[in-house]
């Protein structure tokens, strides 16, 4: 288990549905029963966890990652696909502490705050999703990507 220090993630448990791309919140209400939103706008799925093709919104910053939030039981998680479906890497999180479940094919591969794992020189760095205090950061390598929890300033 690893700490960010400052970081405090306040999130609401919601419902979930399914919307491609970047489905905007009106549409994702016009749609039925849908996530709620957490005090920054993004939404929020309270099932579908590990799924490929999850109840939730994605919430990714560019288009060839899927990025989905859940929460339950005050357990705040966080999914990132390929576009294939595939499952890549989930981040659970309570508080200051983050840890990776092991599912997805890149489970070993996700770099905490407080437990880094070494960034190859020359990676591509492509920030998949941000929120005010916490940005996942996929790091394109030789060996496959790694998966980088880390603060909007570049600290991890």
């Amino acid at each position: 288990m690893a700490t960010l220090k400052g970081l405090t993630l306040m999130m609401v448990v919601a419902g979930g549905m399914t919307l491609a791309g970047t489905g905007s919140i009106q549409e994702a209400r016009a749609a039925g029963p849908c996530c709620s939103s957490d005090p920054h706008g993004s939404q929020i799925a309270a099932k579908g966890l590990g799924e490929t093709a999850p109840l939730a919104l994605n919430l990714s910053q560019v288009s060839n990652w899927r990025a989905y939030e859940f929460k339950r039981d005050g357990v705040w998680y966080l999914q990132v696909n390929d576009q294939a479906g595939t499952v890549r890497a989930i981040v659970g999180n309570i508080g200051d502490t983050f840890w990776t479940l092991p599912g997805g094919v890149d489970a070993d591969r996700v770099s905490l705050p407080g437990s880094n794992l070494a960034i190859p020189a020359g990676a591509a760095r492509e920030v998949v999703y941000r929120k005010p205090q916490l940005w996942l950061v996929a790091y394109s390598t030789a060996g496959g990507v790694i998966w980088s929890i880390e603060a909007p300033d570049g600290s991890r």
